[in-house]
């Protein structure tokens, strides 16, 4: 349904100059403003309704964002307007429907890495973030997951083995996120990577860290002593287990914090998978005896 012509340029008007205020509120370089303003007035071509203004403006904002490759969350968007988060969303999906627009989802890593720098995050940790990020893309964990709560699981784990004090609480609370969903984004990347991600959690290890890491992982599969165990739990007990083989620094507790799997039962499983290569190493011996 369209406007009067008189009332439409009105609105229009209005949209621009709260695109301008949002933006500039919001430290939005002139790229961003100058598309957004472009999509309000493909909507003013097209004489498409403009009932509210400052939700029109968010809205065309954040396409013009995620056109561009530029992480910015609506809520933030939101607290520059009237609208609500879930008013913006059903504009932004208004327009893309209106004007045949594909809108994308922010790229993780463009998250990341513009997280790291409001949280001042040293090199090291941004390095290892897009690395992680990268290794869990390719093992499927991005499909079907909002980039906020994938980049921010991805942060934590990364900060995790670094003393970077920052908690899940923190880092959800900076991308908006809940720490539940974190914690289940954490789990499914942890689960996906498994042995890969030994190496870029402990750098200065050996190269046949992961391997054994793996190797552990395929005895649980098949063991007895692993049936309906957790996952994680066997996966943090192979981690201490290579680790204390190659005398790398860490701890159950260190590993309770970044899996969320408690020490009790990390330790349970780093005993048992030092019985059953006790008991292997043992049966080969007598094999070998002449």
């Amino acid at each position: 349904m369209s406007q009067p012509t008189d009332t439409l340029q009105t609105a229009l008007e209005a949209v621009t100059d709260q695109i301008t205020r949002i933006a500039t509120a919001l430290g939005l370089g002139n790229p961003v403003r100058q598309s957004a303003k472009l999509l309000a007035e493909e909507l003013a071509q097209h004489e498409l309704r403009i009932p509210a203004p400052q939700r029109t403006a968010a809205a065309c904002l954040l396409i013009a964002c995620r056109l561009r490759g530029e992480p910015v969350r609506v809520t933030v968007v939101a607290e520059q307007t009237s609208a609500t988060k879930a008013n913006i969303l059903n504009e932004m999906q208004r327009l893309s429907n209106e004007l045949d627009i594909g809108i994308p989802l922010d790229d993780p890593k463009a998250i990341i890495e513009a997280a790291c720098r409001e949280l001042a995050l040293p090199a090291t940790v941004r390095n290892r973030a897009i690395r992680l990020a990268d290794i869990g893309a390719e093992a499927g964990v991005t499909s079907w997951v909002s980039p906020y709560t994938y980049a921010a699981a991805v942060l934590y784990i990364v900060c995790s083995p670094l003393d970077e004090e920052l908690s899940q609480a923190e880092i959800a609370a900076h991308l908006d996120v809940s720490t539940a969903t974190l914690r289940d984004r954490r789990d499914d990347l942890l689960e996906a990577t498994g042995n890969k991600l030994f190496d870029l959690q402990f750098p200065d290890a050996p190269a046949g860290g992961a391997s054994d890491v793996d190797d552990l992982l395929h005895v649980a599969r098949t063991a007895d002593w692993a049936t309906n165990k957790r996952f994680l739990g066997l996966l943090a007990g192979a981690w201490l287990y290579a680790a204390r083989t190659y005398d790398i620094p860490t701890s159950a507790a260190d590993l309770a914090a970044l899996t969320g799997v408690s020490e009790s039962t990390i330790q349970d499983r780093y005993e048992q998978f030092g019985e059953h290569i006790d008991t292997t190493s043992t049966s080969a011996t007598e094999l070998d005896r002449p």
